[in-house]
Formats: structure tokens, C-alpha cells, sequence
């Protein structure tokens, strides 16, 4: 295997199989459980009723054999899929450089640059050192993508002669006479493992496991989102409860007399607890407007509570929307103030969309904004929440290729957000991310559009003037990205906010929201797959 060779690797025919092994799974279980009910009733101990017993064994035996044959495959081909797009990420990433650069790379993976190339290099102002760099950056990329490659073409075979020998554990061992619990994947199980599993299961098995993990179910990526929304509504109540009594039992522990250091944990578990209250509370707006809210993310597992919501359900809408929200944002003080956001832009999205095209709105509050501190001017935050972002996006996309079929996603980012999506967009597999649109960006999060994993010409930004929005290009570019504004590549949408005169900065800053606004039109019109000419 060369560098040839994986250029010529695509994911899609492998993704088909894995869908078409499921489907035909999930026939072939039905037609199992079926018999196994005419198995059961029968009774006596005559020859007809044993020869009878006999054939529906034989039959069910088969049916389990194949079902569990095809479902081993299913998650092989998964496998397969994810690691392809992960190889070819890395690829493109080495590549982009190399052009950048323009190296070049010979069919085994060797990098290079001809004298001609750095004598023009130099006489730009590079020093020997920084094209030295260069290429050896562009090396080690290859090698990095050629050594997954192997790693993959090596795990595949391995499972692949497992599967050929009947060795190989699916982690779901389907009967249809013996009813066994399946297992929770391994740690580590990639999302399209992950989704390839849950599309394995009988929906009695689903949902055994949503009542016995809904701890886990609730936030598994690949998981369907009304599974993951019915775990997370079981455990909302729970961590409410809880976060409620780690606060009075810190308080009692504190007394009267507090130090700085326990005012500073108090405001943190009141904040725990607030933050659960606004998720209850944004979720009981359905009852009023009568959207649909969906839990699609609920993390307890760190300091501050993450969520995220999404108006409309993700599995079955043609649109998705995610609006990542930036500097000063949390669930405690902003979950319900950005359901209201993705109220108006969804609104607008759907009218985008036009008659009977449906649109989710996701709110995602899954990462730790900065507040305004010295935090705020460095990408630390945004490159911890970029990989959480880029695994909440490759959820989405796994659970819609196993479920309804892909959907056009769209990352709508702003301030602080959007340079953590734009660092997002280079972490995440081809075709995960439709369309990225920026807006009162202090950076885009790359030096170069090729960076990214989303096609040419799907990229957008909105940018208010200077006067109503100081955020916008603030960053550093060495460290926040370039001016998305100042960069070939993005396609520019309308910076037109609500008039700004006397009112907040955070007001100004945020008025790319604001209803029947020319900025908000645009952003929500590429939501609805729609955008401006």
C-alpha cells in the first residue's frame, strides 16, 4: 500500500454495505421472532408436533446464524467507512499543505521540494529554516495517514478472518428463542460503530438499554436523537436531584463563614443547578408554541453542566441547523435566551426551505465558553470544544447515515463559536458539515480554506460594520485564524443588523439574531439550503 493507493480509497461504497446489511437484518430478525412464536406454542409430544419443532428450529437456527452474520457485517463495513474518512482527512491535510507549499508528493509518500521552488520561496522572505519545517510537517502528514491506513487495512482483515472463521464477537448475539441482553459498545467505538450497533437492535432491545444506561444512551454518539432524548429526560430529573444536594451539602459543610475559595465552589454548584432548571424550562416551551424540543446532549461529567437542544427532531429533518454560540454563553445563563435565537432563525429557515421541507434548529451549548477574561484571548477553550464539537457533528451524521438517510447540516457560528467551528471543520470526516457559515468572527480558526472539510464554495460569512461589531477579525490571525472576511474562498452574506445606536455592545454584537434582519435572512436562507445568489 502507497500514497497512490489511498487516494483511490472512498468510504461510500462501504457506508451502502453497511446499510444494506442492516436492512437486511433487521428483515430477517423480524421473520425470526415470528417463528419463535409458533415454536413456543406449540405443545405435545406427538411425531407431527416434534417434526414440526424440529423444522422451525432449524429454520431460526439459520435465521440467527445469518442475522448475526449480517450484523458482524454491518459493523465491519462501519469500520471501514469511519477509518476511510479519517485516512482521507489526514490526506487532504497534507495535501493542502503540500500545495500551499507546492511540494510534492511521489507515489510512495515522499515529500519534496525542488531547488527552483525554494530559491522562490527564499527570495519571498522564507528563511531555509521555516521551508525546512515546512516540508518535514508535510512528512510526518503522510506518514501519520499511511501508518492509519495500514492500521485499518490490518484491523479490518483481522475481523474480516474472525468473521469468515465464525469467531467474530458482534456484541449483540441475536436469538430469537433465547432472549440475550446486548452489551454497550467498547469504549472507544467510533460513531459509525456505534450508530451500525444501535441499527442492530430490536427496538425492545433499544429500549431496555435507554432505561438501564441512560446515562450513557443520552450522550453515545450515533445513537438516534428521540433515543437519546427519551435518556436524557430520565436523567434530568435524576441530576437535578442530585446537583441539588452536592449544593446544600456543600453549603452545610461551608457554614456561615465562607472563604473566597467556597464562595467560588457555591457559585459553581448554583450554577449546576440553575443550568438544569433552564434546561427543564426550555424544554416546557414545546408545551406553549408547540415545537417539539429535543435533549440531543446532556453532560454531567464535568464542572459546568453541557446540553444541547434542538427544535424540530434531527432524525427525520431534510435541514439541521447547529448554532454554536460564543464568549460569555453557558446553559445556566444563556440556554434559553438562544432557544429564542433558534426560534427566529428557524422560522426563517423553513420559509427558506419552502412547503414541506423540514428544519431542526439545534442549540448546542456542548463546550465551555469563555467569559470575558483574560481566557478569551487565546484559542484554548475553542480547540477543546472544536473536538467536542467535531464528535457531536460526526454523531449526527452517522445516526442519520444508519436511520433516515443523510441531511443537509449546516454550522452556524458565532463570535468565539465560530472560530472553535471553523477549528471544528478541520477536524471532522468529509461530508459531515454541508455548509459553515461565520459571523462576528474574531478569527476563522484556519490560515487557509483548504483546511477545512467542507467543499469549495460552502463557505459563508456575515460580518457587521466595524462600529456595530469590534469582535469581528479581532483575533490574532496567527492564533485565532484569519479574517474570514479577508480570505479567498467564503461567499460574503449581508452584514445588515438592526439599527445599534444607544443600545449594549453585547447587543450589537449579537444582532446578527435579531428577527426580519437581512443578516438573519441570509444565515437562516443557507440553513434552508437556500443561500443568496
Amino acid at each position: 500500500m502507497n500514497w497512490t493507493d489511498i487516494q483511490q480509497w472512498e468510504a461510500a461504497p462501504l457506508q451502502t454495505y453497511a446499510v444494506e446489511c442492516e436492512n437486511k437484518q433487521r428483515k430477517l430478525q423480524a421473520v425470526g421472532d415470528a417463528l419463535a412464536s409458533p415454536l413456543n406454542s406449540l405443545t405435545g409430544s406427538g411425531q407431527t408436533v416434534k417434526a414440526a419443532k424440529a423444522a422451525l428450529r432449524k429454520q431460526i437456527t439459520a435465521i440467527e446464524k445469518e442475522v448475526n452474520f449480517l450484523i458482524s457485517s454491518a459493523e465491519i463495513a462501519s469500520e471501514g467507512a469511519q477509518g476511510i474518512n479519517e485516512v482521507r482527512a489526514n490526506a487532504d491535510d497534507a495535501k493542502q499543505l503540500a500545495n500551499t507549499w507546492r511540494m510534492t508528493i511521489d507515489s510512495s509518500g515522499n515529500v519534496s521540494m525542488d531547488a527552483a521552488q525554494v530559491k522562490r520561496h527564499q527570495d519571498s522572505g522564507h528563511s531555509e529554516t521555516a521551508i525546512r519545517r515546512a516540508v518535514n510537517t508535510a512528512q510526518d502528514r503522510v506518514n501519520a495517514a499511511l501508518l492509519h491506513a495500514r492500521a485499518l487495512v490490518e484491523s479490518l482483515s483481522q475481523k474480516i478472518s474472525a468473521l469468515d472463521a465464525g469467531t467474530y464477537d458482534n456484541n449483540v448475539h441475536y436469538s430469537a428463542t433465547k432472549k440475550v441482553r446486548p452489551s454497550l459498545p467498547p469504549d472507544g467505538a467510533s460513531a459509525q460503530e456505534v450508530a451500525s450497533w444501535w441499527s442492530s437492535l430490536s427496538n425492545d432491545d433499544k429500549q431496555w438499554m435507554i432505561n438501564q444506561h441512560p446515562d450513557v444512551i443520552g450522550n453515545l454518539e450515533g445513537v438516534d436523537y428521540t433515543s437519546r432524548n427519551q435518556a436524557n429526560r430520565i436523567m434530568l430529573p435524576r441530576l437535578k436531584d442530585q446537583a441539588e444536594d452536592e449544593l446544600e451539602a456543600y453549603r452545610k459543610k461551608a457554614g456561615w463563614f465562607v472563604t473566597p475559595s467556597e464562595a467560588k465552589e457555591i457559585k459553581r454548584l448554583e450554577d449546576r443547578v440553575k443550568a438544569l432548571n433552564e434546561i427543564d424550562k426550555t424544554l416546557q416551551k414545546a408545551d406553549s408554541d408547540k415545537v417539539d424540543r429535543y435533549l440531543m446532549q446532556l453532560d454531567a461529567s464535568g464542572p459546568n453542566i453541557l446540553a444541547a437542544v434542538s427544535q424540530n427532531n434531527p432524525d427525520d429533518a431534510d435541514h439541521i441547523g447547529v448554532i454554536v454560540p460564543g464568549m460569555t454563553t453557558s446553559v445556566a445563563g444563556s440556554i434559553q435566551e438562544y432557544d429564542g435565537h433558534a426560534k427566529v432563525m428557524r422560522e426563517a429557515a423553513e420559509e427558506a426551505a419552502g412547503p414541506g421541507q423540514r428544519v431542526a434548529m439545534v442549540e448546542f451549548f456542548g463546550y465551555d465558553a469563555p467569559p470575558l477574561s483574560p481566557k478569551v484571548a487565546n484559542t484554548a477553550m475553542a480547540e477543546v470544544g472544536a473536538r467536542k464539537l467535531s464528535s457531536f457533528l460526526t454523531g449526527i451524521d452517522a445516526a442519520r447515515e444508519h436511520g433516515a438517510g443523510d441531511a443537509h447540516i449546516t454550522v452556524a457560528a458565532h463570535s468565539y463559536g465560530s472560530t472553535t467551528a471553523g477549528i471544528a471543520a478541520t477536524l471532522v470526516g468529509d461530508g459531515v458539515i454541508d455548509d459553515l457559515v461565520q459571523f462576528g468572527s474574531p478569527g476563522s480558526g484556519v490560515q487557509d480554506v483548504g483546511e477545512f472539510h467542507v467543499q469549495p464554495g460552502h463557505l459563508y460569512v456575515s460580518a457587521a460594520p466595524y462600529k456595530n461589531d469590534i469582535v469581528q477579525g479581532l483575533g490574532p490571525d496567527a492564533t485565532f485564524g484569519k479574517n474570514p472576511t479577508e480570505m479567498a474562498g467564503y461567499k460574503r452574506l449581508s452584514g445588515d443588523t438592526i439599527p445599534t445606536s444607544g443600545i449594549p455592545f453585547t447587543q450589537k454584537h449579537s444582532s446578527y439574531f435579531a428577527k426580519d434582519t437581512q443578516a438573519n435572512r441570509d444565515i437562516a436562507s443557507v440553513i434552508g439550503g437556500n443561500p443568496p445568489l
